[in-house]
């Protein structure tokens, strides 16, 4: 057997396989594999970092990210009624549970508290952002919170939970779990 059609073989093997990548990668099926990639700040402090991620995570150190890491996750979308405000919206962010596996959350960690800037608080169980695919959403409608003037007040960063696709969560229990100015986050 010449090498010529073992390359091509090894060529079109690769190939199919970085294609299948892409599509699982596309239909969200599996952990994308640039979660390892995403390469967390040094030097930052729970005074300069815009979120903190802290207690039972790697080496018991918190984890403080800026804005530019936290929108170096992959992005996901959906769109449904926010809880708030009555309306439909397009929330855009990164799997909570993907920032927080990035993170190094404890296997054993199972809710955290979310904290916002107003010290507003509130515990959410591991089962629940995992199984219900919780954001930490940065954009409304295609626009940063941030930077809009309709929604500057909810801070950078927001929870955001797809009721639409998840009809068996009453959104009545469920939207004091709809954190604004997120700035905190307690693994235990």
């Amino acid at each position: 057997m010449s090498i010529l059609p073992l390359r091509l073989c090894r060529t079109a093997l690769l190939s199919l396989l970085a294609c299948t990548a892409i599509i699982a990668s596309a239909q969200g099926l599996g952990r994308p594999a640039s979660l390892d990639s995403i390469r967390l700040p040094q030097g930052l402090t729970a005074q300069t970092a815009d979120l903190a991620v802290r207690g039972s995570i790697g080496d018991g150190r918190a984890v403080f990210l800026d804005r530019a890491t936290v929108m170096s996750f992959p992005e996901h979308s959906f769109t449904c009624v926010d809880g708030w405000d009555g309306k439909t919206h397009k929330f855009t962010g990164a799997l909570l549970d993907d920032l927080l596996e990035r993170a190094g959350i404890s296997p054993s960690a199972t809710r955290i508290t979310v904290t916002a800037r107003n010290k507003y608080t509130i515990p959410i169980r591991r089962v629940d952002y995992k199984k219900f695919g919780y954001l930490l959403a940065w954009k409304i409608d295609d626009h940063f919170f941030a930077d809009d003037s309709a929604t500057k007040n909810r801070g950078m960063f927001i929870i955001a939970i797809d009721f639409a696709r998840h009809s068996q969560l009453d959104p009545e229990l469920y939207k004091h779990q709809l954190v604004w100015q997120v700035n905190d986050i307690l693994a235990e």
